[in-house]
């Protein structure tokens, strides 16, 4: 797949108009999208007496999406705990104002129904035995994320990068001299802890984060997964357990070790949920790289798909920077390009139909630099525009329609919840319905319950 020189894009009203300046055919994967995401669905309209009514207006809005559309709301955490979060520098020395979060909050729900919370590395959560400087933090935006009806994961219990914050340094010391078995003890006392105490509240785990990367663990016995696994599914049943790799998509050894580690660990029973896979770009080579191999993330995305879980793309974010040294372009022009590569992958991973979520890393003062939705000003960049249309447009269903002769009507949609508002004889009536993973019939009465 080939990508050339570019124009410019033209931002017009809030509006992106996009000029193909990538050069990038994404004609594959927007098939695959109509074939493999929208889902036919069969609607009878009848009266009480079960007659079917013809010539019948019906109004098919969708509400919600089934897929998750995700952000690691990483800003909250300084928000919430400005003294006691250690990795807040980037952020400034103080926090935005309480309109300008209210905002950071309204932008974040508009656009988002999921959210990885990346309060739980074990060194920011517990950087000292049995002090816990982020739980009233995480509980916070927990709450606000419950409250706005957005998913929530929990980011993460276990890494092995040591050192680094996954490794808290009491408990690095602990390993290094040997004591692995106490080593265990805290990681799995750790698992119990954090799940018990947001029972209910998280609905999702990133349980061992890259444990084909970040081995550190690894000492403890290479049993600890599936224990880890096995113990966060005792605590909570209802929780979706993830097993979570970097550069699994772009590296073939990397890949390779991941899927035999999760085939060994399903064949054994872990109760592993989900498969989460990063698609980090940090350089321009790696931007210029995965563009020019778009074709090969899908293949190992089919790849990964044998494992027969849902993959959720778990950490994905463009950098400025790596836009401007690919492209040798200015800060406003890499913007408008971040905007359109960000709609390229989005498209190749929505089009996968064993992909079930895509969550960007972050929202305000990213991790890596100008990844972020918003400009350190707090103004809105393209990027947050495009996905917007394509989330709440492009990829959500909207139709007016008409009962043939027999009472029936078919459209093929995505899967979410929706509003249905039938008009006959003057009256009108709002069912609401569910529309799954698999094809459906639905009968709809217009004088009395929906069935």
């Amino acid at each position: 797949m080939k990508f050339a020189g570019f124009t410019l894009c033209i931002f017009l009203q809030g509006i992106l108009l996009f000029a193909n300046s990538l050069n990038i055919d994404l004609s594959r994967y927007n098939k695959l999208i109509e074939s493999t995401r929208k889902i036919p669905v069969t609607i009878h309209i009848i009266d009480f007496d079960g007659r079917p009514l013809s010539n019948v207006d019906v109004h098919i809005e969708q509400k919600t999406h089934q897929f998750f559309f995700g952000n690691a709301p990483e800003y909250l955490i300084f928000a919430y705990a400005r003294f006691n979060y250690m990795r807040g520098r980037r952020f400034g020395i103080t926090p935005i104002s309480a309109e300008k979060l209210e905002q950071y909050k309204s932008l974040y729900a508009d656009l988002f129904n999921y959210a990885t919370v990346p309060s739980f590395y074990w060194a920011d959560y517990e950087p000292r035995k049995n002090t816990l400087p982020l739980l009233d933090a995480s509980k916070q935006i927990i709450e606000w994320l419950n409250e706005s009806g957005i998913t929530v994961k929990g980011h993460t219990l276990a890494w092995g990068n040591s050192p680094g914050v996954g490794v808290p340094g009491w408990v690095r010391s602990i390993g290094e001299s040997g004591n692995w078995q106490e080593v265990k003890v805290l990681l799995m006392e750790r698992i119990k802890r954090e799940i018990n105490e947001f029972k209910s509240m998280v609905q999702m785990w990133d349980i061992v984060n890259e444990p084909i990367v970040q081995e550190w663990f690894n000492g403890i016995g290479d049993d600890y997964i599936f224990e880890a696994y096995k113990l966060a599914r005792e605590i909570d049943p209802d929780a979706k357990l993830v097993l979570n790799e970097f550069g699994v998509l772009t590296n073939k050894n990397i890949r390779n070790r991941f899927i035999n580690l999760a085939k060994r660990l399903i064949e054994n029973d872990a109760p592993i949920d989900i498969i989460g896979i990063e698609a980090h770009i940090f350089t321009g080579e790696d931007l210029k790289t995965q563009l020019a191999n778009l074709d090969g993330i899908y293949a190992a995305l089919d790849e990964i798909a044998e494992l027969g879980k849902p993959i959720h793309i778990t950490e994905f974010q463009i950098p400025l920077p790596a836009i401007v040294e690919a492209f040798q372009v200015d800060t406003e022009t890499a913007e408008k390009l971040q905007a359109e590569i960000a709609q390229v992958f989005y498209t190749v991973f929505f089009s996968h139909p064993a992909v079930e979520a895509i969550i960007y890393w972050n929202f305000y003062r990213a991790w890596q630099s100008g990844s972020g939705f918003l400009r350190d000003d707090f103004t809105v960049k393209p990027i947050y525009y495009i996905l917007k249309e394509l989330i709440q447009e492009k990829w959500r269903t909207s139709l007016n329609l008409t009962t043939n002769i027999d009472g029936s009507l078919n459209f093929r949609g995505f899967s979410g919840d929706y509003e249905i508002k039938v008009r006959a004889a003057n009256k009108e009536k709002t069912f609401k319905v569910k529309v799954g993973k698999e094809a459906c019939e639905l009968i709809l009465k217009i004088n009395g319950d929906q069935e």
